[in-house]
């Protein structure tokens, strides 16, 4: 598959939008927020949120600007979730025992310095 096939991202809304718009979405006001990545912020998106969420969307350039300090894009998602993950999962864990050993230990390996980078 090539990636001219693939569906672009106003395609991916569109599909989903008109999936759930006659369900919750028209039951209760629904906000649709979204990062700020590039593909996101185009003109025909813009557009597109505009006509399915009327001052409603939360985004880059949107009717509500995206939260500043915003805790859904902070290093918590980027990094040290991702990272203790990886140093709990990276084998089998047999109980929760262990599993909670892991977590305390993954996180007795991050240092001010990684913090600091991120």
């Amino acid at each position: 598959m090539s990636i001219k096939s693939l569906p672009d991202y106003k395609h991916l809304l569109q599909e989903n939008y008109v999936e759930y718009k006659h369900t919750f979405f028209a039951i209760i006001k629904v906000s649709f927020q979204q990062d700020g990545a590039p593909p996101h912020c185009g003109s025909r998106i813009r557009r597109f949120l505009d006509a399915a969420f009327p001052n409603r969307w939360i985004g880059r350039d949107g009717p509500i600007p995206w939260p500043p300090r915003s805790p859904d894009i902070t290093p918590l998602d980027f990094f040290l979730l991702g990272y203790v993950m990886d140093k709990v999962f990276s084998t089998p864990v047999p109980d929760i025992t262990n599993l909670k050993a892991r977590i305390t230990d993954a996180f007795a390996t991050i240092t001010e310095d990684m913090l600091e980078n991120t």
